[in-house]
């Protein structure tokens, strides 16, 4: 009795075994449907890249060489468009603006000659060209007629030299503009609103031309510098909107905008000749970002969240 029943266990074992097979079997069809689905709708849709923040740095530099007397932005400090930043000298360059000045305005004084003497040679000449006709009717004598030309004459040299004075005014003139805007190229203005963020030089320090005296960095308008593999760089576009997620603010994604992709692939091997080294190249994409208050600060790693394009 106890071998028979053992025997219909068995039996009952393998029912149940086989039930359960039938059951995964008429199951099979619709999981391979979910898992074929999941397959084509996983393709990532957006991509989680690293970046950095970055602002543009401008750096004020005199066109002229001079010697610092006045610095009055210092590391740190806000800077408003068109501010003083700082003022250089040249040694005798004011004394050489005021002798251009005074050489203009004396010039010009003699110019005020010209139409007195333009007035004396066209009465010179009008009576030089009577003592003519009287010469030969012999009304007035040879002497008479040698001093009307040797005024005549006068009159001439006088409105050329007043001529000439009047061009010496207009050069004396262009020469004290020369001067004065060189003495300009020697104060430093803000270009732009921003903070100086480097000071290279001290008050009482020379610069050359061209050596910058301070940098001031452009916080108003932040932007981000990324990079994308060359697997997603096809599906990525300017003008695409993107997340800008901050460590600070964690649970606030900032928005950005793609404004610009490399036209040229960066990689570190020097030359990708295989499939592998192909997936080392990345290309570089800037994000422009709103300032959002100053709270993104120029050097902060963020975690930018592109939308890739089917």
């Amino acid at each position: 009795m106890r071998r028979v029943k053992e025997a219909s266990q068995k039996c009952a074992g393998k029912r149940r075994r086989t039930n359960r097979y039938a059951f995964i079997l008429r199951l099979c069809p619709t999981l391979l449907a979910y898992v074929v689905a999941a397959s084509c709708s996983s393709p990532n849709s957006a991509l989680r890249i690293s970046g950095t923040i970055e602002i543009r740095e401008i750096r004020l530099a005199p066109l002229a060489a001079g010697r610092i007397v006045d610095l009055r932005k210092d590391e740190g400090d806000t800077v408003r468009q068109g501010d003083t930043v700082a003022i250089l000298e040249q040694p005798g360059l004011q004394a050489l603006v005021g002798q251009k000045e005074a050489q203009a305005r004396a010039a010009e004084s003699r110019t005020a000659d010209i139409v007195a003497a333009v007035a004396d040679s066209t009465r010179a000449a009008s009576d030089l060209s009577r003592a003519q006709g009287l010469l030969a009717q012999h009304i007035i004598s040879q002497q008479q007629y040698d001093a009307l030309t040797a005024t005549a004459t006068a009159s001439a040299a006088r409105v050329t030299s007043a001529r000439a004075a009047a061009q010496e005014s207009h050069a004396a003139l262009q020469g004290a503009a020369a001067t004065a805007a060189i003495r300009d190229q020697l104060t430093l203005i803000a270009p732009e609103d921003g903070v100086v963020l480097t000071r290279f030089l001290d008050r009482g320090e020379a610069a050359a031309a061209g050596t910058p005296v301070v940098s001031i960095g452009v916080v108003s308008r932040p932007w981000i510098r990324a990079y994308v593999g060359e697997p997603y760089i096809a599906r990525v576009r300017v003008g695409e909107k993107v997340q800008v997620h901050v460590d600070g603010y964690a649970d606030r994604p900032f928005p950005g905008t793609i404004s610009e992709i490399a036209p040229r692939a960066e990689y570190t091997p020097r030359l990708a000749l295989t499939e592998r080294e192909r997936a080392d190249l990345v290309f570089a994409i800037r994000v422009a970002i709103d300032p959002a208050e100053g709270r993104l600060k120029a050097g902060m790693p963020v975690t930018l969240e592109v939308p890739l394009l089917p």
